[in-house]
């Protein structure tokens, strides 16, 4: 299994994703019932997510781009199990092979002590805390390394612009442009990811209001850690951004992994909060096979977004097509709106367009934009004027 975990973490040091690994201890073990259970290990986690056995218990290799992705597959395996779960998570190049074993070994361990909690534990060691990259980012909102990029989402098949995702990075003084996946499961693990959050949709929503001046239907779609949703005033925070921003929260679409709402009646609660208030939830990455469909019609969700995986897979055939195809006419049946990921050809999006897909994103269209480089997408008119008053010079 070592050289599973290693290879997974150098596949995430390329890629710039996160690594998990899931040590779980079957609560039942011996026999045939450890038979069954690499079975239902394996029904739980994705096709390319390696699955052992070391001893008598189970270890998946996860690459994720939230810590939630993690906790969504340690719920599955642990309604179906029963086990106790430990989830230890590496950021690229943060650990080892052997690191990342021995943290998910004590996670596993503390999960076990709680006989009446959670039946998954996440190692959070205090040293990770401290670490200088912790120390960094605790300090990178008010040093205003932050930076967004906005990534067109266009109608088909007219290619007409309809909404944008707002996409932070880091402008690390050292390290140079990080992207998400490099520090929002750090920013999640040390308890900043809130402040991060509340900065994102401040400053989308601020250069938003502006837009909608050429392009009054333009959606803001901006992304929502499910840490942030554990914050029981998360909703409140959200409605008093757009109130100081003047956005208008109709055209504003919270995303969310399906393992952040899946199964969780807090976070459920604050996204009824929002979708009351006017403000769409879209669920991203969806059918990538973190959670179960049997709760997608209890939730307030507006939108579907189509994994790039699934998008990727497109060739033409009835089978290359038929996820996708899947998760469209799911979409049309619950009444939801459906966004395709990751478009990267003309032909992906003629296929989309075929297959009733109406809105969608991908470097076929546009790789993520400044917000300068953004403008030019807009309908003709001058925004000079508020641009001078309101952010000067754009760095």
């Amino acid at each position: 299994m070592r050289e599973a975990v290693a290879a997974a973490l150098s596949r995430g040091a390329r890629e710039g994703r996160s690594t998990a690994v899931l040590l779980v201890g079957p609560e039942r073990p011996g026999g045939a019932a450890l038979d069954d259970f690499d079975e239902l290990m394996r029904r739980s986690v994705l096709r390319d997510d390696p699955v052992g056995r070391v001893g008598e218990e189970f270890a998946a290799v996860l690459h994720i781009r939230s810590v939630d992705n993690a906790e969504a597959v340690a719920r599955r395996i642990a309604v179906a199990g029963p086990a106790r779960i430990g989830i230890a998570v590496a950021a690229p190049g943060e650990y080892g092979a052997d690191d990342l074993l021995r943290r998910a070994a004590l996670a596993l361990q503390e999960a076990r002590s709680r006989p009446d909690g959670a039946p998954w534990a996440c190692y959070e060691p205090t040293a990770v805390a401290a670490g200088p990259l912790a120390e960094q980012l605790r300090e990178a909102v008010g040093k205003g390394e932050l930076r967004l990029l906005y990534q067109p989402i266009v109608a088909l098949p007219d290619g007409d612009l309809v909404g944008v995702e707002a996409l932070v990075r880091w402008a690390h003084p050292e390290r140079g442009t990080l992207e998400p996946d490099a520090f929002v499961p750090l920013a999640e693990r040390i308890g900043v990811i809130g402040d991060l959050g509340r900065w994102v949709l401040l400053e989308a929503s601020t250069r938003a209001a502006l837009w909608q001046r050429r392009l009054p239907a333009l959606q803001l779609n901006v992304n929502v850690s499910p840490r942030q949703l554990d914050d029981d005033g998360f909703a409140a925070q959200v409605l008093a951004i757009l109130e100081r921003t003047g956005f208008f929260p109709g055209n504003l679409v919270l995303e969310v992994t399906e393992g952040a709402v899946i199964g969780e009646r807090a976070s459920v609660a604050q996204l009824a909060v929002l979708s009351n208030a006017g403000i769409r939830i879209a669920l991203d990455d969806f059918g990538t096979g973190y959670s179960s469909l049997r709760y997608l019609a209890r939730l307030p969700v507006d939108v579907l977004k189509l994994d790039r995986g699934f998008v990727a897979e497109l060739d033409g055939t009835s089978r290359g097509g038929a996820v996708a195809q899947a998760v469209l006419r799911l979409g049309q049946i619950l009444h939801l709106d459906t966004v395709a990921e990751g478009v990267e050809s003309e032909a992906q999006a003629r296929e989309l367009t075929l297959l009733g897909c109406h809105k969608a994103q991908g470097f076929h269209f546009a790789r993520p934009l400044t917000a300068t480089e953004l403008q030019r997408w807009l309908p003709a008119g001058d925004l000079s004027r508020y641009e001078s008053e309101v952010w000067g010079p754009e760095v």
